[in-house]
């Protein structure tokens, strides 16, 4: 008697099927989970670079503008040497982002602007405001920020 050892065609054939049905039930699980992961993947980065510019701004003592670009989806940081609300040629940028593909700058309410100041103890200028992050399905997340100068992510929202 001959002792083999190896996998059966049919076992090859059942496994393999047995694979296609996972992979046909997982697959569109992942597909509409991908966005929400990314949408709330950039809110967090977003929030750790405010986070960011507000340390930067309390550990050397100045003035730092966080920008938003609502067209390009790019948010610009940099310390305000002069108090004159742009930067200068002298006044280097801290961070430059740009949001990844699928993801954009929805609104921004800073007042009148699109942009707002951490001052030298870490306040934010004027009485904070929101940024709304959206997704290609309409999801959004908003980040708050507060007088204090504290901000965070009050959650996901299907439009």
């Amino acid at each position: 008697m001959r002792k083999s050892s190896g996998f059966t065609l049919m076992e090859m054939l059942t496994v393999i099927g047995i694979m296609a049905v996972m992979a046909t039930i997982a697959i569109p699980n992942f597909i509409s989970w991908l966005p929400k992961y990314r949408l709330g993947s950039a809110t967090r980065d977003i929030l750790s670079a405010m986070q960011h510019a507000r340390l930067v701004a309390v550990k050397k003592n100045i003035n730092v503008w966080v920008h938003f670009d609502l067209r390009n989806n790019q948010i610009l940081m940099f310390p305000d040497y002069d108090n004159d609300e742009n930067q200068d040629p002298d006044e280097p940028t801290l961070r430059e982002d740009s949001l990844p593909s699928g993801i954009r700058l929805a609104e921004v309410k800073f007042g009148a602007d699109d942009a707002f100041c951490f001052n030298s103890r870490g306040l934010a200028s004027g009485s904070g405001g929101t940024i709304r992050i959206a997704n290609t399905r309409s999801m959004t997340t908003r980040i708050r920020v507060n007088r204090t100068g504290n901000s965070r992510i009050l959650g996901q929202h299907d439009k």
